[in-house]
């Protein structure tokens, strides 16, 4: 009987370890790591940063924006949103008729749009996941160093698919590797015609590619340049449609 139950147990727990959903790698998927304990997002009222203005530099969000083609009353994904840098502009960019659907949230950004000094911001709301999205239900999707995290490309790029209305765009912003296939985990970064191909592949139709966030003085031997931070490498701009 002892023997019996021992097996039972050991069975039980071998069953829940391979039913269990895979998770994504354990790096912060926030361009700024700091953000997800507050860190350098600790501005006043409705300010992104301390770190605002010269990161605004270099991500030039606005701009990145204008090049998606969102604008006021659209409803949007931040996708992995982290500390929620992009989550903050893009809802001031939505405004009150539109809505930003927070999936990858970080506590602390939690924290601040229900309880603290961004509660205000009444188009932000937070998502558990993709699934939880209904189907044709927002005009876009961003994904700001998201894409090469994704446990399952095939699996997410269905769920994004799946959520975007037809004709809806999705915008990723990549570390770029110094070569135009692969993925490389050690120093985080993506070949662009990897991505192109991998969207392609889940039916959308690439639209076109920037030089916005290029960096000429990425050495891409490592995911962050000594003495920069992240939101300072060489980055990839690509837009993506769905079919109407």
């Amino acid at each position: 009987m002892r023997q019996f139950v021992l097996f039972a147990v050991v069975f039980a727990a071998a069953f829940l370890f391979a039913c269990s959903p895979a998770s994504p790698p354990a790096e912060e998927h926030d361009e700024d790591a700091a953000l997800a304990d507050g860190g350098e997002e600790s501005g006043e009222g409705h300010s992104h940063g301390d770190e605002g203005n010269d990161r605004d530099a270099w991500s030039k969000p606005q701009q990145v924006y204008d090049f998606l083609g969102i604008g006021e009353g659209d409803r949007v994904v931040d996708l992995m949103a982290g500390g929620g840098y992009n989550t903050i502009l893009l809802a001031e960019r939505v405004g009150a008729s539109g809505k930003v659907l927070v999936e990858g949230g970080s506590e602390a950004l939690r924290g601040r749009v229900l309880d603290g000094d961004l509660q205000s911001m009444g188009s932000i709301e937070f998502v558990d996941d993709m699934y939880a999205l209904a189907d044709a239900s927002v005009e876009a999707i961003v994904a700001v160093r998201a894409y090469h995290l994704f446990p399952d490309v095939p699996a997410v790029l269905a769920e994004i698919h799946r959520a975007l209305v037809p004709g809806g765009t999705v915008g990723i912003v990549e570390v770029r590797l110094n070569q135009d296939e692969g993925h490389d985990m050690q120093s985080h970064r993506m070949g662009e015609q990897t991505v192109i191909s991998d969207m392609e592949a889940a039916g959308f139709e690439f639209v076109d590619s920037s030089d916005l966030l290029r960096r000429d003085d990425d050495d891409y031997g490592v995911y962050i340049m000594e003495g920069k931070t992240r939101f300072m490498t060489d980055r990839m701009l690509l837009k993506f449609r769905k079919p109407e």
